[in-house]
């Protein structure tokens, strides 16, 4: 991975900067997927014990469940003898957070039966600049397979296979608690870590615990860690780094995937929802980016087509101050791993 430009990350005080993960992985970069190994003699067999560890670790991921708001915004019916500031009191708002709210021009000029958006809480907390607060998740799993380990010669690694899990992600607390951000962050934690451990139970399962490359006699892990690279009172934008070893690799393997939030609606946002649908944006943002590839040692003629005029090319995407940062996927503007560029 090779950032382009250096961006500043917003944020406040309260958003502690990750910690330094556990050393679960050294140095391996290679991604060469091939067929698994199998240890030698093994039968294939069903293992409840591994079953069980890994539906605790993914159990651990869970938080508590979280209330969600109704959908859609709250709305107001203009009533007979209703003013702008009798409905202002009534939600304990101002008259021109309503009017800035439904982009009214004269309070008085309100009808019968006339649907009113109901604007955000008005708190002191909410207007205070720099962003929600931030808190961080770990989820540290170590699950013994008790299966004895082999290496890519067909001798013993000294002890039983290890599946390693480690996962920090990002919740929103304070006045500005976000439940459909935190529900979705947490649910895509849960999945990962779901389908990771789904795969290699299964391999162990079916073939042993072999491994073709290894440290310290570990060949199985998972890490995904998050960094908060925008977050205001508006927006929210997260880069998720992705390692993991999964059985039948000859190396780890290493990406980028991204989210960014409305925090008015809690949704994620597309990268469209960055433009106006009546420009070129695609085209204009494709050259760029082919065009600032093309400095690049890394790059080669796959940027051509991996940072195409196509919008999902630029799906993974974060804000931050500086501007635009666009990640794409390994292998697809060349080089090896995920590679970013700002613009």
């Amino acid at each position: 991975m090779l950032a382009v430009l250096t961006t500043a990350c917003g944020g406040t005080d309260e958003a502690p900067t990750p910690g330094t993960p556990p050393d679960l992985f050294g140095d391996t970069i290679t991604t060469t997927t091939v067929s698994p190994l199998v240890v030698p003699g093994w039968t294939a067999t069903d293992l409840p014990d591994l079953r069980a560890a890994a539906d605790e670790c993914v159990a651990d991921a869970r938080t508590a469940a979280v209330p969600l708001p109704d959908e859609g915004p709250e709305t107001v019916t203009v009533k007979s003898g209703d003013s702008l500031g009798k409905i202002a009191k009534r939600f304990d708002r101002t008259v021109e957070q309503f009017m800035r709210a439904n982009g009214l021009s004269d309070p008085n000029m309100l009808k019968i039966g006339q649907v009113l958006l109901v604007p955000r809480q008005r708190t002191e907390e909410i207007e205070v600049p720099g962003g929600p607060v931030i808190r961080f998740e770990d989820l540290v799993c170590i699950i013994d397979t008790r299966v004895i380990a082999y290496g890519s010669d067909g001798r013993t690694l000294g002890g039983t296979g290890q599946i390693l899990v480690y996962v920090r992600w990002p919740r929103i607390e304070g006045p500005r608690d976000s439940p459909r951000v935190n529900g979705r962050l947490s649910g895509l934690t849960q999945a990962a870590v779901k389908a990771f451990l789904d795969d290699t139970a299964t391999s162990v399962e079916r073939y042993g615990y072999a491994c073709r490359e290894s440290v310290e006699g570990r060949c199985m892990w998972l890490q995904h860690q998050y960094e908060v690279l925008l977050a205001t009172d508006e927006v929210l934008s997260l880069r998720n780094t992705v390692r993991r070893l999964s059985p039948g690799a000859a190396g780890e393997s290493a990406e980028i995937l991204t989210e960014t939030f409305d925090l008015g609606t809690g949704l994620p946002l597309a990268v469209a929802d960055l433009f106006d649908p009546a420009t070129a944006w695609v085209e204009v943002v494709s050259a760029e980016a082919v065009t600032r590839l093309g400095q690049e040692p890394w790059a080669d003629e796959r940027r051509h087509a991996g940072a195409g005029p196509e919008a999902a090319n630029f799906t993974r995407f974060n804000l931050t101050t500086g501007g635009l940062v666009l990640s794409f996927a390994p292998f697809s503007v060349g080089g090896s791993g995920t590679n970013t560029l700002s613009i």
